[in-house]
Protein backbone atom coordinates (compact mmCIF):
# COMPACT_ATOMS: atom_id res chain seq x y z
CA UNK A 1 0.00 0.00 0.00
CA UNK A 2 1.14 3.53 -0.91
CA UNK A 3 2.73 5.23 1.60
CA UNK A 4 2.53 9.55 1.97
CA UNK A 5 4.58 12.27 3.56
CA UNK A 6 2.97 15.40 4.26
CA UNK A 7 5.71 18.49 4.76
CA UNK A 8 4.79 21.83 6.51
CA UNK A 9 7.87 24.34 5.97
CA UNK A 10 9.12 27.92 6.73
CA UNK A 11 11.83 28.08 4.76
CA UNK A 12 14.49 30.81 6.37
CA UNK A 13 17.50 30.81 3.88
CA UNK A 14 16.36 30.35 0.36
CA UNK A 15 19.80 30.08 -0.88
CA UNK A 16 20.45 27.39 1.64
CA UNK A 17 17.22 25.71 1.59
CA UNK A 18 17.77 26.01 -2.67
CA UNK A 19 20.86 23.91 -2.11
CA UNK A 20 18.51 20.89 -0.39
CA UNK A 21 15.98 21.13 -3.33
CA UNK A 22 18.25 20.50 -5.37
CA UNK A 23 19.89 17.08 -3.86
CA UNK A 24 16.38 16.05 -2.43
CA UNK A 25 14.79 14.80 -5.85
CA UNK A 26 17.19 12.02 -6.45
CA UNK A 27 17.20 10.63 -3.05
CA UNK A 28 13.50 10.65 -3.28
CA UNK A 29 13.36 9.22 -6.75
CA UNK A 30 16.21 6.39 -5.56
CA UNK A 31 14.00 4.89 -3.04
CA UNK A 32 10.50 4.85 -5.23
CA UNK A 33 9.62 8.10 -4.36
CA UNK A 34 8.01 11.57 -6.23
CA UNK A 35 6.51 14.27 -5.90
CA UNK A 36 2.68 14.78 -5.64
CA UNK A 37 2.74 18.24 -4.80
CA UNK A 38 4.87 21.61 -4.06
CA UNK A 39 3.09 24.57 -3.28
CA UNK A 40 5.01 27.44 -2.37
CA UNK A 41 1.85 29.54 -1.36
CA UNK A 42 0.07 27.59 1.20
CA UNK A 43 -2.74 28.96 2.72
CA UNK A 44 -4.44 27.34 6.02
CA UNK A 45 -7.90 27.85 5.56
CA UNK A 46 -7.77 26.80 9.63
CA UNK A 47 -5.18 26.90 11.74
CA UNK A 48 -1.85 27.38 11.68
CA UNK A 49 0.40 26.28 8.15
CA UNK A 50 3.87 27.89 6.55
CA UNK A 51 4.28 28.75 3.18
CA UNK A 52 5.79 25.74 1.86
CA UNK A 53 4.07 22.59 1.44
CA UNK A 54 5.29 18.91 -0.39
CA UNK A 55 3.27 15.79 0.00
CA UNK A 56 5.85 12.64 -1.55
CA UNK A 57 4.16 9.70 -2.14
CA UNK A 58 6.20 5.93 -1.82
CA UNK A 59 5.21 2.70 -2.76
CA UNK A 60 5.08 1.71 0.80
CA UNK A 61 5.62 2.83 4.68
CA UNK A 62 9.27 0.56 4.30
CA UNK A 63 10.30 2.69 1.18
CA UNK A 64 9.31 5.84 2.61
CA UNK A 65 11.37 4.84 5.94
CA UNK A 66 14.12 3.53 3.92
CA UNK A 67 14.41 7.15 2.31
CA UNK A 68 13.95 8.60 5.54
CA UNK A 69 16.96 7.12 6.86
CA UNK A 70 19.37 6.67 4.19
CA UNK A 71 23.03 7.95 4.63
CA UNK A 72 22.53 10.14 1.64
CA UNK A 73 19.06 11.28 2.87
CA UNK A 74 20.69 12.04 5.94
CA UNK A 75 23.67 14.01 4.84
CA UNK A 76 21.43 16.75 3.40
CA UNK A 77 18.66 16.57 5.51
CA UNK A 78 20.39 19.93 7.94
CA UNK A 79 20.29 21.94 4.60
CA UNK A 80 15.94 21.45 5.29
CA UNK A 81 15.89 21.20 9.11
CA UNK A 82 18.31 24.26 9.31
CA UNK A 83 17.20 26.68 6.27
Amino acid sequence: MAAYLLGNFKVTNAEEFEKYRDLVTKTIRDHGGEYVLVDMNSVAVEGDTEHLSVVLKFPDMEALQGWYDSPEYQEIHPLRADN
